[in-house]
């Protein structure tokens, strides 16, 4: 009878092992790191624009960059590159109007946004600095880019 009893307990126990497991293989597991940073662009009456972020740090992998026109009248357009150069040494062209997106490398665009539109889009972003940027002319020079760090 003690035999048959601890029997009994061997195969509870072992039941009771594989319900476990069956319930933890079916439960997700960690959560990825999806990120979004709301940018809005935007223009002012004195001619000043800008681009304001949700964050100047965030998290490397899927990042959404939800970007709002708030102008009532300009378009813009929003860009973005891994960089440690600073703003002012960009390649312009000539007159200054707009960066020369032709001596760039690894910069990414994502088209225009009218005024009061909002899009999205997303991208995986490995750890490092970043600027984003508008390149309508004359926007960059009127200071609508900002950075960003990416951290690991």
């Amino acid at each position: 009878m003690a035999r048959r009893t601890g029997l009994m307990r061997a195969t509870a126990v072992a039941a009771l092992l594989t319900a476990g497991t069956l319930l933890a293989a079916s439960l997700p597991g960690p959560a990825t790191a999806d990120e979004t940073l709301k940018i809005e662009v935007w223009n002012k009456q004195d001619g000043s624009q800008g681009m304001t972020l949700s964050a100047a740090e965030i998290k490397a992998g899927k990042i959404t960059f939800e970007v709002t026109n708030s102008s009532t009248d300009m378009e813009h357009e929003f860009l973005y590159m891994k960089t440690d150069m600073a703003p002012d040494k960009l390649p312009m062209q000539e007159g200054g109007i707009k960066v020369d997106e032709g001596k760039l490398t690894g910069f990414h665009e994502f088209g225009d946004i009218e005024p009061g539109e909002t899009k999205t889009w997303t991208a995986e972003l490995d750890a490092g600095k970043y600027l984003l940027f508008c390149n309508e002319e004359g926007h960059f020079m009127a200071g609508m880019h900002a950075a960003l760090t990416v951290t690991p």
